[in-house]
């Protein structure tokens, strides 16, 4: 590892990354109503991002050999176009380096149109947005293998496990542009991960090739989730759960979420899982193809799930009731300790309005899930209550359209449920005050 401190750069890295160099920085500060370069393409003295406080670009050094098995050097600019930073080892160093560089004020780490293989996870701190472009890849390193505690029929324990890419410890934080490439590797991995942070903004990115929960937020206020797409990571899509599962951060609760316009496909477990999660939204997306619910609030509270597609589930391990495309729960094994008892484990106050649900078992749920199934009296003195669902169309629901298992105060009224084994299904045993009317069922 090296780091350059005159700012200057050899000329054979010059002429590798000098395209790159000028093509990014100038775009971008083009964007943000400034030139960092010349008319000849030079960078100029003291150039910046007004307003960003510091920029830096990570790319790599084309044709520079460095032993470390994939034959690239990667690169840190500054917002002069001076290399601040080089490094031999992995690009988590490089990206490392800026992240550490940018001032308390904040700025902008911007990846070059490049692939970047990481050994490790780089964290970022307060006011700093990590913007990729077209073409930008981050890329796990297997770490080794573990066993999956729920292996689907297509997979063979042990499976390849990695480690995180990018890690957010911070306020004020953005994440865009970037495709996340887990490379085959399925257990204690996320792309993103945010934790205990105010502010995140997760947008445009893609994912794919693994991951055990590809977008994950715990312990974090003030998230925005919007226009990814999530394609077969292997338990969870984009969740405020956290991997692996049973850590410190594991379901530790989030407030102020929007989750809106994304497409996650090919889920083993949920596709959108706000779990122990307050006063959110989770509006246009699309959630195909999962094991369990493909929406699934277990528990959540003061929210609201509208306008989503959610089509074809396929049932992996389900619980008791079966599997829908939305559900709204209490379920034991899904709280820590400071939650359970708490008005925080059941979920209470939701809106589910204009969805729709097609080629699902159960089109919409309600249910009660205790750790112990021979607990039947939590399904009345634990029971999701407050909730509304209207406007929703349900086709081709096996089981039930609309199946409350247990619930309380209730609304189930205008919805359009079309094919279903049964088209509105409630326990009467386990439900009380759910006012129905105007459903249609053909």
């Amino acid at each position: 590892m090296t780091t350059d401190t005159n700012g200057g750069g050899t000329g054979s890295q010059q002429s590798g990354w000098q395209a790159t160099r000028r093509s990014v920085l100038s775009s971008i500060g083009a964007a943000a109503g400034i030139g960092l370069f010349s008319g000849a393409g030079r960078a100029q003295a003291g150039a910046g991002l007004a307003g960003v406080g510091a920029a830096y670009l990570v790319t790599t050094g084309a044709g520079q050999s460095n032993g470390n098995g994939n034959g690239t050097e990667y690169l840190v600019l500054d917002g002069s176009g001076g290399v601040a930073f080089s490094t031999g080892g992995t690009a988590d160093e490089a990206f490392q380096y800026a992240f550490d560089n940018v001032p308390d004020s904040g700025g902008a780490v911007m990846a070059s149109a490049d692939s970047f293989r990481f050994g490790g996870p780089a964290t970022m701190g307060d006011n700093t947005a990590l913007i990729g472009q077209q073409g930008t890849r981050f890329v796990v390193s297997q770490t080794g293998t573990a066993e999956d505690p729920a292996p689907s029929e297509s997979q063979s324990n042990p499976l390849p496990a990695g480690h995180d890419l990018i890690r957010v410890r911070g306020d004020n934080t953005a994440i865009t542009d970037i495709e996340f490439d887990a490379d085959g590797t399925q257990l204690n991995n996320q792309a993103i991960q945010a934790d205990q942070c105010d502010g995140v903004y997760i947008a445009r990115n893609r994912t794919v090739s693994g991951f055990q929960m590809a977008l994950s937020f715990t312990r974090c206020t003030g998230v925005t989730v919007e226009h990814n797409e999530v394609v077969d990571p292997n338990w969870y899509g984009i969740t405020s759960r956290a991997a692996p599962t049973g850590s410190a951060r594991d379901l530790r609760q989030s407030s102020d979420v929007v989750v809106a316009g994304n497409r996650v496909v090919g889920v083993k477990f949920n596709n959108i899982a706000p779990y122990n999660v307050a006063n959110f939204a989770v509006i246009g997306n699309v959630a195909v193809d999962g094991g369990h619910s493909l929406i699934a609030c277990s528990p959540a509270q003061h929210g609201t799930i509208v306008g989503n597609v959610c089509r074809d589930l396929t049932e992996f391990a389900p619980d008791p009731g079966g599997e829908a495309g939305i559900e709204i729960e209490y379920k034991e094994t899904h709280l820590r300790d400071e939650v359970a008892g708490t008005p925080e484990a059941r979920s209470s106050d939701i809106t589910i309005t204009g969805n729709q649900v097609d080629n699902c078992p159960v089109g919409i749920l309600a249910r009660t899930v205790p750790a112990d199934a021979d607990n039947t009296d939590a399904r009345t003195a634990k029971r999701p209550y407050s909730f509304t669902i209207t406007g929703n169309t349900v086709s081709d629901a096996s089981a039930a359209g609309i199946r409350l298992r247990s619930g309380d105060a209730g609304v189930v009224a205008t919805n359009t449920v079309r094919n279903a084994g049964t088209a509105i299904d409630i326990d009467e045993t386990y439900t009380a005050g759910i006012e129905q009317g105007l459903n249609v069922t053909r």
